[in-house]
């Protein structure tokens, strides 16, 4: 008896181990079930489908396998693809002495790729002159995810094929089996549709020793104890399909290599003898004795997307560690941990995540882990010694352009937590040396003007004496006066100017430190304090202007005034700010508080609404919109009650824009029929100014 080292076995190899997935798929297929079979790769997904196959078509049942990895790569198009799949059914159902499937295809024009497969599956498949049962064999079903075109409309239309057995008795014939590595969220990935909801879950475990007697076959006459060493061999794959057949093909090739062709041991010994074989065939030097390829298969789905590899390494290494006494990894089905699943290196149990076998956890041990998070980080040596002083030595930690580095190079990434640890402890220690280098600036700053006081202080009490004493020299003393009455305000504006740059520095720090509403409220006061300033100095009038652009553009939403049923166009606030004013392609003007609160609603215009302004005294409202018209509002007491005082008409086109005079008396509009006109309150017309 040989073993079977990857691929698919027939449906009558001798080594074929019967698992409870082979019924229960056998079962639920016959039960009418569409079925899917998702695991990792090499589990004996494609054997059991072959096996299942044969079976049904032994009892009479129509079967049809469908490989989609021939179908087509990234560029087969739309069209061609369904094509394929079309073609797949005319030939696996032995089709062609039934109907001329060019004709039909030529018939079909005009429909598309998914409306021909569905009218292929109604007409030709499930006609009534058929009364077989049609089982469709998907396997391979991961590719399809590496497409150019989407392929949610073809999970769909199964989903569709499944829900048509309620309403059309023929539906009832047909049964889907599909296989591959995925998950049911992967098949429908527009999040518009209703996901792939339907079927039935088949689950696929390893061999277990009362499943695995046909392997014992061929180890009868290689070995002495076969049932001992058949079940060291599973100890060690925990059942794995691939592995326990390259276990036992290689107990079977040594066994050939001894005088008598079979290998004795002494009793007791069958542990010890295998884990020796494991250590020097498969674990020692894996990479150059992992063929047929499973372990890097395994390696590459870990680390083959950087976006998600140090996240993935982070679940397994927290995987290994919960084998070591830490608390265990409780299963979340989030996309990192499916991902780990169909890995093959894990599997559940008892509500956490485990590792499969102890080859994968030799293979994939600690080091290894380490090794590949340190290839992924670019700040892995710190990273690693702060972790070494459990997480005490900030010195350590990331700060300025290597924090701001690293973070540009986390984003897009999905990392561990430790990661996610590191970046929040780097941060945290960067704001607190930011607050204590403001707080020693202030406190700097705050000597400096104490000391420049009492100097000045000092020196009046001198002068004071000194014009008592010599109060004839009334010009010298004047002069003294003036004087140190410079210095004083020289001395009182370096003090104001010093807060001033302290609060600039505030706000940048506070701005890196990603504190968006702190570092407005200091660029504001910064602006207020200058104001005060007789005359401001050039230099630190750009800082504060520089802050407080960065504090506006850098700022994140505060709040959000939602009402308008269309675009809004214009808006204005108050001059006391008590009411914000909104205009909107839906005719309206809206006006709103501060918080959020709406007031009330104000419709007269015909068309969109372009422009709003309040006056000066903000007791009235003008208005511009598509109609050709401005509006002049009048508040009536309170603020809900708004009236139109005036209609302006004077503009043949769209009104565009509108503004109060700073007295408020006159109104200016600016039109699509490019004239801009001046107008009274009263609604008079002044004067038109007529664009070339």
């Amino acid at each position: 008896m040989k073993y079977q080292v990857g691929g698919s076995l027939p449906s009558d190899d001798p080594s074929y181990v019967i698992r409870q997935a082979d019924e229960q798929l056998y079962n639920s297929l016959k039960a009418g079930d569409f079925c899917y079979i998702f695991n990792s790769r090499q589990m004996g997904k494609s054997s059991l489908l072959h096996r299942t196959k044969d079976r049904l078509i032994q009892e009479g049942d129509s079967c049809v396998y469908i490989d989609v990895t021939r179908l087509g790569s990234e560029d087969t198009t739309t069209e061609q693809w369904y094509k394929g799949i079309i073609i797949c059914l005319f030939y696996g159902l032995n089709l062609a002495d039934q109907i001329n499937f060019k004709q039909w295809w030529e018939k079909q024009a005009g429909l598309s790729p998914v409306q021909k497969l569905n009218q292929f599956v109604e007409e030709i498949l499930l006609s009534p002159q058929a009364s077989q049962r049609i089982f469709i064999f998907i396997d391979e079903i991961d590719s399809l995810l590496s497409l150019s075109f989407p392929v949610s409309d073809f999970f769909a239309w199964i989903r569709h094929c499944y829900n048509q057995r309620a309403q059309d008795a023929k539906f009832q014939r047909l049964a889907f089996a599909v296989f591959g590595v995925a998950t049911p969220s992967d098949l429908i990935a527009d999040k518009r549709r209703t996901p792939f909801n339907i079927g039935k879950a088949i689950e696929l475990y390893g061999f277990k020793i009362e499943e695995a007697s046909p392997l014992l076959k061929g180890l009868d006459k290689v070995v002495c104890q076969p049932q001992i060493i058949l079940q060291k061999i599973i100890d060690w794959t925990a059942g794995q399909p691939f592995l326990t057949q390259k276990l036992c093909q290689l107990v079977v090739q040594i066994a050939k290599e001894t005088p008598h062709n079979k290998i004795e041991l002494p009793p007791a010994t069958e542990g010890y003898w295998i884990e020796q074989l494991v250590k020097k065939q498969i674990i020692q030097q894996w990479k150059a004795k992992d063929d047929p390829e499973h372990l890097r298969t395994i390696r590459d789905r870990l680390l083959h997307n950087e976006q998600r590899a140090g996240r993935l390494l982070g679940i397994y290494q927290q995987i290994l560690e919960a084998e070591a006494g830490n608390p265990p990894v409780a299963i979340d089905d989030s996309r990192e941990q499916k991902e780990l699943l169909l890995s093959g290196l894990v599997e559940k149990h008892n509500g956490y995540l485990k590792i499969k076998n102890p080859i994968y956890r030799h293979v994939f041990n600690a080091e290894w882990v380490e090794r590949q998070l340190n290839n992924l980080r670019p700040y892995s040596q710190i990273f690693n010694a702060w972790i070494a002083s459990n997480y005490q030595d900030e010195s350590r930690l990331l700060r300025g352009k290597a924090l701001k580095d690293a973070q540009n190079w986390s984003i897009g990434k999905s990392l561990s937590d430790l990661d996610y640890k590191f970046f929040a402890a780097s941060q945290e220690y960067e704001q607190r040396e930011i607050q204590t280098t403001l707080e020693a600036a202030r406190a700097q700053e705050v000597e400096k003007r104490l000391a420049q006081e009492k100097k000045s202080t000092k020196l009046q009490r001198w002068l004071l004496i000194g014009m008592c004493i010599k109060f004839l020299v009334s010009t010298s003393v004047a002069i003294g006066i003036y004087i140190l009455y410079r210095q004083a305000k020289t001395s009182e504006t370096e003090a104001k100017n010093s807060e001033i740059c302290a609060l600039v520095s505030a706000s940048e720090g506070m701005f890196a430190s990603n504190r968006r509403l702190d570092v407005l409220v200091a660029a504001i006061k910064a602006q207020q304090r200058l104001k005060k300033l007789e005359k401001p100095n050039a230099d630190i009038e750009h800082q504060v202007n520089d802050v407080l652009e960065q504090a506006v553009y850098g700022a994140d939403e505060y709040n959000r005034f939602a009402g308008h049923q269309a675009a809004v166009m214009s808006v204005d606030i108050s001059p006391d700010s008590s009411l914000i004013a909104s205009a909107s392609i839906d005719k309206t003007i809206r006006l709103w508080r501060r918080d959020g609160t709406a007031v009330v609603t104000l419709k007269g215009h015909l068309g969109a609404i372009r422009s709003v302004k309040f006056s000066p005294n903000g007791q009235m409202l003008a208005s511009a919109g598509e109609d050709g018209t401005i509006k002049l509002w009048k508040r009536q007491g309170t603020d809900n009650q708004w009236q139109i005082s005036q209609t302006f008409k004077g503009h043949t086109a769209s009104v565009w824009g509108v503004a109060f005079s700073p007295d408020g008396q006159f109104l200016v509009s600016a039109g699509w029929d490019r004239t801009v006109r001046l107008w009274q309150q009263d609604g008079k017309l002044l004067k038109t100014f007529s664009c070339p």
